[in-house]
């Protein structure tokens, strides 16, 4: 009886959480997280005439600090060309764990000016972006990478860059983006990562680590989407 109600919770909770904005509650940011991170909901609304809007993910190690970029160009006609929305995920969740009653987020909301909104959309470009993804990418929560999608005239498309990729250390729209961060929170730079020593940092007792590898998981790239995403209809 226990099990069923709380899956009754979580699925509730997993259909409130789909097409919003990104989530403050821990337990709805968990759910709905592959979502957001595909950009699902920019996808079901990508059509011709729709405002231009991108979304970026900077994944500084799953447990420490995720940063969400929104980024959605203005109508015709407002002062500014755009606005982006800064949020910062702080101790990213630990589903129904202590990350339930602890953690945080910080945001804020900024107008971009045209030679702004430019600067990133070219530096977007030039990093790439354009260019399909390797089918099968695997993108590690342990680890650093940015991942992107976008609606631009359109076309629906997403990419994404390792910390381990030869291009990420010049992407050129990270800095931007940390430019118009007005959080005031720090940006958790990138590092090599040793999964070994990531488990002993974790916590000293086999049942810490246990957790550990609980927290880990990847994200899959496949056919140009994310594997495992849920599907909007």
């Amino acid at each position: 009886m226990r099990l069923a109600m709380l899956s009754v919770v979580v699925l509730t909770l997993a259909g409130c959480a789909l097409g919003e904005r990104p989530a403050s509650d821990p337990l709805r940011r968990n759910i709905g997280w592959y979502a957001i991170a595909g950009g699902e909901d920019l996808r079901a609304t990508c059509t011709a005439g729709a405002p231009a809007r991108y979304r970026f993910v900077y994944n500084a190690i799953w447990e420490e600090q995720v940063r969400l970029y929104e980024v959605t160009a203005s109508a015709p006609g407002m002062a500014s060309a755009a606005t982006i929305r800064s949020t910062v995920i702080r101790g990213a969740p630990r589903i129904l764990q202590t990350y339930v009653f602890g953690g945080g987020s910080d945001s804020s909301e900024t107008p971009l000016e045209p030679e702004a909104f430019r600067s990133l959309a070219g530096a977007l470009d030039a990093a790439g972006f354009a260019r399909p993804p390797a089918d099968g990418l695997r993108l590690q929560s342990f680890d650093f990478y940015w991942l992107v999608t976008a609606c631009v005239d359109g076309v629906w498309a997403l990419n994404a860059w390792r910390r381990d990729d030869p291009a990420f250390a010049s992407l050129g729209f990270d800095r931007l983006l940390f430019a118009a961060d007005a959080t005031g929170v720090r940006v958790n730079p990138p590092r090599r990562v040793d999964p070994a020593q990531r488990l002993l940092d974790y916590g000293e007792s086999p049942s810490e680590r246990g957790r550990a590898r609980a927290s880990a998981f990847e994200l899959v790239v496949r056919g140009g989407r994310l594997w495992g995403v849920p599907r909007f209809l």
